[in-house]
């Protein structure tokens, strides 16, 4: 029992991988599953192998950083004190025995590893700071779906759309009030587009220093951080129950890097509607449901619109992806203690190979285990991707 419970994590993987490989014996549906599952996790090794071979391009390593900064306490350092602690952190051993032995520790027993930096053990460093960051990156993607989704199908729809209504055949009155509505729809149009154009021409960082700095301007406390200094203290439960007041700080300070890493995200996003729906807009099927009187709402949900979801949701971990590439320079100027500052911290100042590969392994895990839910959805729902995996056996 000793050994199985050591081994929790082999064990799962190869129970799924049993009980999909099973499945696919008589499913092309589940003889698919099978293969992106198998393609998920090839790509995860190799996702560690190459964030391993980048941390052996840098100058330095973690011992020697180490060193470095006792060295700056006033301590007289040698060659020789730098060997024997490479040598008690493992670094004395080739690249590949230190990635074969971490891979082995992760896929056994779901052990990240060990940080030299911070001399604890990974899972211990970051707590609960990979799922904050988690937490940013899907608050700041459905931010970014829920306003890019509606406005860029209103914006695709408005494309081909006149400022004024010109149809004889409507009175003066209706005419007036088309033109009106007609006009709003353009202008809010003409608005979300401006906006998606200074999104994806304005850095993420840049926009959180310009907030920051109207905060000072106006007199106000930035929202830097997660809590305010009066707060950080505070547990959030005491003997008189739940503290509001902290979670209502924290609110007042998490809406922030929320915005700031859904802005280019919503920018791009709302192009990227608009161009699939215009694009399924055009198509030959939408002119044959037209002649067939179908027309105004019932033609864009059923037709172009219906049509445009299935590569949106499909594209929805490399979003994530996407998101969280932004995080890290936003944390550090904003403040946070989030998993990307850390990320940072090991990249650029400590090398700390284990606790970089961690970070990066599990932002890898989060994107292809969306991926491969979404594959694995869009196959079983959409008729066109279930008809491409059973004519590709």
């Amino acid at each position: 029992m000793t050994f199985l419970h050591q081994t929790w994590l082999l064990w799962i993987l190869l129970s799924l991988g049993g009980i999909l490989y099973a499945l696919s014996r008589n499913s092309h549906y589940f003889s698919y599953v099978l293969n992106r599952y198998l393609m998920a996790l090839g790509t995860l090794v190799l996702v560690s192998a190459i964030v391993f071979s980048l941390m052996e391009t840098l100058p330095g390593d973690c011992a020697e950083k180490y060193i470095a900064y006792k060295n700056t306490q006033g301590e007289m350092i040698t060659q020789a004190d730098i060997d024997a602690e490479r040598s008690r952190m493992g670094l004395d051993k080739p690249m590949w025995y230190r990635w074969g032995n971490w891979v082995t520790q992760l896929t056994l027993k779901g052990d990240l590893g060990f940080s030299c930096a911070k001399r604890q053990p990974v899972s211990v460093a970051l707590g609960d700071r990979f799922w904050l960051s988690f937490g940013f990156c899907i608050a700041a993607l459905l931010l970014s779906y829920l306003i890019a989704v509606p406005f860029g199908i209103l914006s695709a729809f408005t494309i081909n759309q006149g400022w004024r209504d010109r149809d004889l055949r409507h009175t003066p009155l209706q005419r007036v009030v088309n033109s009106t509505g007609l006009s709003l729809r353009k202008l809010l149009d003409l608005g979300l587009r401006i906006l998606s154009y200074l999104g994806l021409a304005l850095p993420n960082f840049l926009l959180a220093i310009t907030i920051i700095l109207l905060f000072v301007f106006a007199g106000k406390p930035a929202p830097t951080g997660l809590f305010s200094e009066q707060w950080q203290t505070v547990p959030w439960f005491s003997a008189a129950g739940f503290s509001f007041g902290k979670l209502q700080d924290f609110l007042r300070h998490i809406w922030l890097p929320v915005f700031v890493i859904g802005w280019s995200a919503t920018a791009l996003q709302l192009q990227t509607v608009r161009a699939l729906v215009i694009d399924e807009s055009n198509k030959l099927y939408v002119e044959a449901a037209r002649a067939r009187g179908v027309h105004g709402i019932a033609l864009w949900a059923g037709y172009p619109v219906r049509h445009s979801i299935s590569p949106l949701f499909n594209s929805v971990g490399f979003d994530f992806q996407r998101i969280f590439n932004d995080l890290p320079i936003v944390a550090i100027v904003i403040g946070l203690t989030d998993s990307a500052a850390l990320l940072i911290e090991a990249l650029a100042k400590t090398n700390d190979q284990q606790m970089a590969a961690a970070i990066l392994f599990l932002v890898a895990l989060v994107v292809i285990t969306m991926n491969l839910l979404t594959d694995m959805i869009l196959a079983a729902l959409d008729p066109r991707v279930r008809r491409s995996v059973l004519e590709s056996h």
